[in-house]
């Protein structure tokens, strides 16, 4: 009787947490008033993807412009740095929306189920239920720390490299600048003039269009490991951990299947 009543007020409070989990908890951890510090971080790195875009772009063609064929690799190249920085602006709205997005499917849905394999448990195969059960709230821990640890981690190391990006971007905002006037002036006729003023040949100007090539190229190693890699070595060092902590392999799977009737064994026999 004491062993009944206990299943029955184990299972009582795990129906009132899942329904705790679904209700406010859901509500209040899926506001997006509550990372208003991450999102201002994501805000600040979205912007300087925006710039080095149209930095990679404006000076893509600028040099494009320059007459002769001197450039136009570097031209080219700094042109197919749209496409990453592209990639990486998607990842960035994609942490973004995902921050409130996770807490509302964890609290809503895994922790609730991860209640209902425990309650299962108290009734049919304990040793099965409550391990899944335990590896699917880790898991779902895991998935809630992922993003904000990934923002922190990433920023500093962002942080380091802040003023190398905002170099490469003035530097390309500066080159393109001068390879539109060079530009410009072979239209209209003065450009001796204008090389003149400038005091530059268009032999030095391709020799600072490979330094700003090399600056991106830094740049957009930076961005991918901050807003891509480590996400994704967040997480699996959280299901690493929760694996570690848990022993739960898929081998644990063969103790779902239903074991041999005495009978059977003894006909087997």
């Amino acid at each position: 009787m004491n062993r009944i009543l206990s299943r029955i007020a184990v299972c009582l409070a795990l129906v009132i947490f899942a329904v705790f989990s679904f209700g406010p908890a859901a509500g209040t951890l899926s506001d997006p008033e509550r990372y208003t510090a991450y999102t201002a971080s994501l805000d600040d790195k979205t912007e300087t993807v925006l710039k080095l875009m149209a930095a990679s772009t404006v000076t893509s063609a600028g040099l494009s412009a320059i007459p002769g064929d001197t450039a136009t690799p570097i031209a080219e190249k700094l042109a197919d740095f749209s496409e990453y920085f592209l990639l990486i602006l998607c990842v960035l709205y994609a942490e973004k929306y995902l921050l409130c997005i996770i807490p509302l499917g964890v609290f809503k849905a895994l922790i609730p189920l991860s209640c209902a394999l425990f309650i299962g448990g108290r009734f049919w195969n304990p040793r099965f239920m409550d391990r899944q059960g335990v590896k699917l709230l880790l898991a779902s821990l895991a998935l809630l720390c992922v993003i904000p640890l990934s923002i922190r981690t990433s920023d500093l190391i962002y942080a380091t490299y802040q003023q190398s990006i905002d170099s490469a971007i003035s530097s390309a905002e500066e080159l393109s600048g001068e390879t539109a006037a060079l530009a410009e002036a072979e239209d209209t006729g003065v450009l001796s003039s204008l090389l003149s003023k400038l005091s530059e040949t268009k032999e030095s100007l391709t020799e600072r269009a490979s330094a700003v090539l090399n600056r991106f190229v830094e740049t957009l190693a930076v961005m991918i490991v901050t807003s891509c890699v480590i996400p994704i070595l967040v997480l699996f060092f959280f299901l690493w951990l929760a694996r570690q902590l848990t022993g739960v392999d898929l081998r644990d799977l063969r103790d779902f299947r239903p074991r041999p009737r005495r009978e059977d064994r003894s006909a087997s026999s």
